[in-house]
């Protein structure tokens, strides 16, 4: 029943032994012919058993389990972070992988089999020590930013109002010039905060506004109250976590004061054009 996911990579098995980072999830197929859950998980390295190759970059693994295996071992449970491992894998075929990189770049694999769930390897132990390490980066505008690496991020804290809130920075791992990028971003951010926190106020109550007043008609407790006017809106709101990529994207998290019983308002745009949406999240 997973012949078209098999389909997609080389026939030729060879025997790897892995490193792996994490599992990232499982993404759903479905079509004529079969439908099926496709695990991936994250690799830091691996040795390729028959050349003695070892290779330090991070790659992907994937399989496929059915419905009723997908919240089993066979799926979230097969392969554990630091786990070094001897598998079987196919190779993803070249003509598959994404414009925007190479098949070596892109680096991902089929998982035929688990042969040795658990297998030392000096070379992958010493690249996990590593990666545990803890990484911080004292900046002269953000304070302390702590390596996030299970999920490529710069974390920190800023004082944004007068409040203390939450950064997040986001990098590519493998290019610290991107971690440059990201502060200097963050850094024109908060050399002009007041006017960001002004103009994302003033958008998100122009957006959501009536609706928050739908959701205060809803509310048992408050229908009778005075409606909700956008320039209280904007006061109601309140920064929580702040949000940039290496490409100039930004997401900014606030607080709800209760307007939508507790969720998240999110305010999302670039550096280059400006703030482009604002709807509720979480």
């Amino acid at each position: 029943m997973f012949e078209e996911f098999y389909q997609k990579y080389e026939t030729e098995e060879q025997e790897v032994i892995a490193l792996i980072r994490k599992c990232i999830g499982a993404g759903y197929h479905k079509s004529d012919n079969s439908d099926f859950w496709e695990m991936t998980v994250i690799t830091l390295g691996m040795v390729f058993c028959n050349t003695g190759k070892v290779s330090i970059k991070e790659g992907r693994l994937k399989w496929p389990v059915t419905e009723e295996e997908r919240n089993s071992e066979k799926s979230w449970g097969r392969l554990q972070q630091g786990q070094i491992c001897r598998l079987k894998v196919r190779r993803l075929l070249d003509g598959l992988v994404p414009e925007h990189t190479t098949p070596e770049q892109f680096n991902s694999w089929a998982v035929i089999d688990v042969l040795e769930p658990s297998v030392p390897c000096p070379p992958l132990e010493a690249v996990w020590e590593e990666y545990q390490k803890p990484v911080n980066i004292e900046d002269e505008v953000l304070g302390t930013l702590k390596l996030n690496r299970d999920f490529g991020l710069l974390d920190g804290k800023i004082l944004w109002n007068e409040k203390e809130v939450s950064l997040a920075l986001e990098i590519d791992l493998e290019d610290e010039e991107t971690w440059d990028t990201v502060r200097s971003i963050a850094h024109k951010v908060m050399a002009d905060r007041e006017s960001w926190d002004k103009s994302m106020r003033e958008f998100a109550a122009k957006e959501l506004t009536g609706l928050a007043n739908e959701w205060q008609a809803d509310d048992d407790e408050k229908k009778n109250a005075d409606p909700i006017a956008e320039e209280g809106f904007a006061q109601r709101i309140t920064l929580s976590e702040l949000s940039l990529t290496y490409e100039g994207d930004f997401t900014a998290y606030f607080d709800d004061d209760d307007m939508f019983w507790g969720h998240t308002v999110e305010v999302c745009g670039s550096l280059e054009n400006g703030i482009e949406s604002a709807n509720i999240a979480g």
